[in-house]
């Protein structure tokens, strides 16, 4: 997606920066606009997300408030010119569900027959980011540079063999939240960060900064970008590493191509993180940590495997 940073710098040379009223009242205002928020805040109930319908583009933060008692996550994605939520529920997700639901009872061939009735224009459906994966009392915050259009916010997390976003009642979503982002301007700066990571197919990269115990502001470099079975891509989950933490069970339960993938409840405890977004593009995820050691793993098949995870230490100032 694309980046902002400009504004204040070029008003500084058109009205002068020598002209600003004495008393501070320049530097109160500067302020004011640094901080400036444009946030989407996003509740859960039940299998629902609740929020608002529309939000101002530009730099947006996608707040979910997890209190649910479950992990969720929450894909973002823009829809292609002309495709609506509704078409995405029924010519989609319901396909997709099915496909699942075979796959489970064994039924691999009719799983690929539904998976290929899924429609062209899918793969013109753009992932913009969007929290990753949070456990039960988890905020889970992430902040992507929006473009004006007609977004979904989603979540597929598993119950039962049941993805959160699919509801079988005809005409009904799931955890599916359906937000116009407008061309009005929602004046949010790029946010800073204490660490960048990179991603790309060889794995993780800690660039720049360091992790620390307390609010860390991760700015994520998507230097390559790769589609796996055609549905995600790569992408950051962190997850606590307990005493009790099997790591390889924390790190393919995030695969959702496998059986038990993404099945809750899950094997570890998901604090965070940040979805797909395209290549060279960047994003930013807010993430709390105490001292210890974190997981960080893509939501890709073969994660453990292909190195496509890695465990940092974080440690007191």
């Amino acid at each position: 997606m694309r980046k902002l940073i400009v504004g204040l710098v070029a008003a500084c040379f058109l009205v002068g920066c020598d002209e600003q009223p004495k008393g501070g009242s320049g530097a109160m205002a500067l302020s004011a606009n640094q901080e400036k928020q444009n946030v989407l805040s996003i509740g859960i109930d039940g299998w629902s997300f609740v929020g608002p319908s529309e939000v101002p583009s530009g730099w947006t933060t996608v707040r979910i408030n997890n209190d649910s008692g479950m992990i969720h996550h929450a894909l973002v994605y823009r829809l292609p010119e002309g495709v609506t939520d509704v078409m995405m529920a029924d010519l989609v997700i319901e396909p997709v569900q099915k496909s699942l639901t075979a796959r489970l009872e064994g039924d691999v061939e009719k799983a690929n027959q539904l998976l290929g009735s899924i429609p062209e224009w899918f793969a013109d459906i753009v992932y913009v980011g969007g929290p990753g994966m949070m456990s039960d009392g988890i905020v889970g915050e992430a902040t992507m540079y929006l473009e004006p259009g007609d977004y979904i916010v989603e979540c597929y997390v598993k119950t039962n063999g049941m993805q959160h976003n699919y509801n079988p009642e005809p005409g009904m979503h799931g955890m599916v939240l359906p937000v116009e982002v407008t061309s009005d301007d929602g004046g949010m700066a790029e946010p800073n960060a204490n660490v960048t990571l990179a991603i790309s197919t060889d794995g993780f990269e800690i660039v720049d900064g360091a992790f620390k115990a307390g609010t860390n502001s991760v700015r994520v470099n998507f230097v390559e970008q790769q589609l796996y079975n055609g549905l995600v891509g790569l992408d950051a989950h962190v997850f606590r590493v307990d005493p009790d933490t099997n790591v390889a069970d924390a790190v393919r339960w995030v695969n959702p191509f496998s059986n038990t993938g993404q099945e809750t409840p899950g094997p570890a405890h998901y604090v965070g993180g940040i979805h797909d977004m395209p290549q060279g593009a960047n994003g930013y995820f807010k993430v709390d940590l105490e001292e210890g050691d974190y997981g960080i793993v893509a939501e890709v098949p073969g994660a453990f495997e292909n190195g496509l995870f890695t465990i940092v230490s974080v440690t007191a100032d």
